[in-house]
């Protein structure tokens, strides 16, 4: 399949996940235009930590049973798009910017309510089963060279509470390319933040994940309809061949 027949199943597969009466309503709003990329893009790889990815390949109910935060295969299988968009952008300069969050065992840590909506927070604390030690560390695949920037952060958008947004302001970011996980979580809060703050956004299916996959298309969906573009691994890769960081 060649680069433009991906990305015309991709659109395909984003409006499959609205009812044809919802696609009526949506295109008769005007939603869905293309908002197209910047010429000084950062690219935002979100908690592709062991947290959020698991030690290894493994089916999701197998990899939750042991890190509850875990997306399991769905994770992994977006490990080789990851890489190739970190190859492509570190060739180029791009800004290379990761986030991973707090860590449970640290004294700074403040679950605020993220324990209130999970029954299984009380093992942040330790509690059987233990987790390992490096959860919050990057996946060894996709791990951040030496002075790239990594942001700890304790809420769903990258931009909440972090040094990321004077660190895009400094570099003159006019555009995020964003990928890691989840689609209905992070991704979607630091998307929509990255819309709010001005900068045009464009989120890379291949490269994104989630451990429920009805949520993860229908908030890429959204993001497509209202925030930014989602799009491919290979049409993302093309764009940054373009980019002139200088």
């Amino acid at each position: 399949m060649t680069s433009t027949n991906r990305e015309a199943a991709l659109a395909q597969q984003l409006r499959d996940c609205l009812t044809p009466a919802e696609r009526a309503i949506s295109d008769a709003a005007g939603y869905g235009k293309r908002i197209g990329w910047g010429s000084r893009p950062a690219i935002l790889i979100v908690d592709a930590t062991y947290s959020f990815c698991g030690r290894e390949p493994k089916p999701i109910l197998e990899s939750i049973a042991a890190q509850r935060r875990s997306c399991g295969e769905f994770a992994w299988e977006t490990v080789d798009a990851t890489r190739a968009l970190i190859r492509q952008a570190r060739a180029v300069g791009a800004p290379v910017i990761y986030s991973a969050m707090e860590d449970p065992a640290s004294p700074e840590y403040e679950p605020g309510l993220w324990r209130a909506k999970n029954r299984r927070g009380l093992e942040d604390n330790g509690v059987n089963p233990v987790p390992q030690k490096g959860e919050n560390q990057i996946i060894r695949e996709l791990a951040p060279r030496p002075g790239e920037m990594v942001f700890s952060k304790n809420k769903p958008s990258l931009f909440f509470g972090t040094g990321l947004l004077p660190y895009l302001i400094a570099h003159r970011i006019d555009s995020l390319i964003i990928c890691g996980g989840t689609s209905s979580g992070c991704i979607y809060a630091t998307a929509v933040d990255g819309f709010s703050h001005n900068f045009k956004v464009a989120v890379v299916a291949d490269a994104t994940f989630d451990r429920i996959q009805t949520a993860h298309w229908v908030f890429l969906a959204d993001i497509d309809m209202k925030y930014g573009d989602v799009t491919t691994i290979d049409a993302a890769t093309e764009h940054l061949k373009t980019v002139k960081m200088g």
